[in-house]
């Protein structure tokens, strides 16, 4: 071929591909390495692994959604809308467009990289290999694996390309997550006191200078790690006193004068008569406590694997994620400043890199995981089904899939019609 064939930009659908021999040498030099060949075969392994992780997940969601619960989950998936089923940073309101799209590219240019690079470790051919352009900017890779040779292939050499992409993508989310995990590990609150995680508008908090973020140490000269301690129906103080708070923000120590307000008030959940009423000041407040467990809790991995999934962006995980926006603004690392940006960053290349991986690996023709279905049954069948056959199991595999990804999307908003 000319070298126009291997350099060119190319317009199909709105997306520039732009394409270049430098990465099909690449990838021919990764895949002369002597690891590559023993990568794919771990990689053909990983695969099955990323499809029960799929499975796992999809069913666990659809059991819940079956169960008592299920009306309330469903309400609140309602809530949350359609859209973040979508892995598009943008139009799913929960990824956030700077670190998505990083993770995102990051995770299709592994995904297509892995694809070449076993390829030509296996001697099969690479028609092509570029990057992706919408509206110059770059979105992503692509790796064109010559489709004829990897039919024609034996099924563990056709396997172990298909595998790879899925593969990956799990092993660099991981990797990622247990990053994630040491550093969230070194968080330590930046001072030992409560959290205000919020301060209500208009409120006697916010009229003495109280702001989210801060840390009350202090109350009235006492040391606190939660205002509850200080605030209850049993409290001695009034409406009307005015209480001085000792305030950690940003490095500082400041003292605030705050005059308590009316009221907080105590219910018979029998009668719904007030019983008492005490001081109000008008906060969202994370105890001491509370901060060192969402660090301790989080890197423990082992402890609860569900907590991974817990998405920092949505409102219900804002107090449990300790690098959301509603709880980084509490602790300090050993990183400094750059420690919350980049635990933000590493979960969204986990997370993308893991669903990508989950997705592609479940057996759903055309994708990835659907084709190495397909070589696996004819493999196994030793060709004694006939190519009709084979079709025929493999479009039953991916209805079945499908039929359970669809019910649980669908599920929520059926929950509305009854």
């Amino acid at each position: 071929m000319g070298s126009d064939e291997f350099r060119r930009f190319e317009f199909q659908y709105g997306v520039i591909l732009f394409r270049t021999k430098r990465f099909q040498a690449l990838m021919d030099r990764l895949g002369k390495n002597r690891i590559s060949k023993p990568a794919g075969w771990a990689l053909l392994y990983v695969l099955p692994v990323s499809a029960f992780f799929g499975f796992y997940l999809f069913l666990s969601e659809a059991f819940i959604l079956l169960s008592p619960r299920g009306a309330d989950i469903a309400a609140y998936v309602r809530t949350i809308g359609p859209l973040a089923n979508l892995g598009l940073p943008g139009i799913n309101p929960y990824l956030p467009v700077v670190d998505g799209w990083i993770a995102l590219i990051i995770a299709m240019i592994i995904h297509e990289g892995a694809h070449g690079i076993v390829a030509r470790s296996l001697g099969l051919p690479v028609k092509a290999a570029g990057l992706l352009f919408f509206l110059f900017v770059p979105i992503g890779a692509f790796v064109d694996v010559d489709e004829t040779a990897i039919k024609q292939a034996k099924p563990s050499y056709s396997a172990r390309v298909l595998a790879a992409g899925a593969g990956v993508n799990l092993v660099a989310g991981l990797a990622c997550l247990l990053l994630l995990v040491l550093i969230v590990g070194t968080f330590v609150p930046a001072a030992t006191g409560a959290g205000i995680a919020g301060v209500a508008s208009g409120s006697p908090a916010a009229n003495g200078g109280l702001k989210a973020g801060d840390i009350v140490t202090q109350f009235d000269g006492k040391n606190i790690t939660d205002i509850a301690t200080v605030l209850n129906p049993n409290t001695s103080l009034k409406v009307g006193q005015t209480v001085n708070l000792t305030v950690y923000r940003s490095g500082s120590i400041l003292h605030l004068d705050v005059t308590l307000g009316c009221c907080n008030v105590v219910q018979n959940v029998t009668t719904g008569q007030n019983i008492t009423e005490y001081p109000y000041l008008g906060v969202e407040q994370i105890s001491g406590a509370g901060l060192v467990s969402a660090v301790s809790a989080y890197a423990s991995p082992l402890s609860n694997l569900w907590q991974y999934v817990c998405i920092p962006t949505l409102p219900v995980c804002q107090s449990r994620v300790p690098f959301s926006d509603s709880l980084a603004m509490f602790y300090t690392s050993p990183l400094g400043g750059v420690a919350a940006p980049l635990t933000n960053l590493l979960y969204w290349v986990f997370f993308l890199n893991f669903n990508l991986a989950i997705f592609n690996a479940l057996p759903i023709y055309p994708l990835d995981g659907g084709q190495a279905f397909s070589v696996g049954v004819k493999a196994l069948s030793k060709g004694k089904l006939g190519e009709k056959n084979e079709k025929r199991i493999t479009m039953a595999a991916t209805m079945l899939v499908l039929f359970l990804i669809l019910g649980v999307i669908v599920a929520p908003y059926l929950y509305s019609l009854f």
